[in-house]
């Protein structure tokens, strides 16, 4: 897979997950606590925690062949754990697949 192809991959499941965290932290846990529906987080956190288990698995791929700095590799993980980051995740990926596509 070439590099541009990879990172607008990972992109892209970097928004899904960041947007499965934000649903569990803005839709999923208040309807458990406020509603008394505990299986939202039982579903929402299971595709939350699948999505977040297949995004780290693409970025080691995407950093184990140097697509990828370790810096930003770190700062893409660091943003999985952070509700709304994963939006600076996808563009920061975005533009690194633009310019690789460029360079080419």
């Amino acid at each position: 897979m070439k590099a541009s192809k990879a990172l607008r991959a990972l992109s892209i499941l970097a928004l899904v997950e960041g947007a499965s965290l934000v649903a569990l932290i803005g839709i999923a846990m208040p309807l458990k606590y406020f509603a008394g529906l505990p299986q939202a987080v039982s579903v929402v956190g299971m595709a939350h925690g699948v999505l977040f288990l297949w995004a780290t698995t693409a970025l080691l791929l995407v950093l184990s062949r140097g697509y990828l700095s370790p810096l930003k590799g770190a700062g893409v993980f660091a943003a999985s754990l952070i509700p709304f980051a994963g939006l600076w995740s996808h563009r920061m990926l975005v533009k690194g697949a633009t310019a690789t596509r460029r360079s080419r």
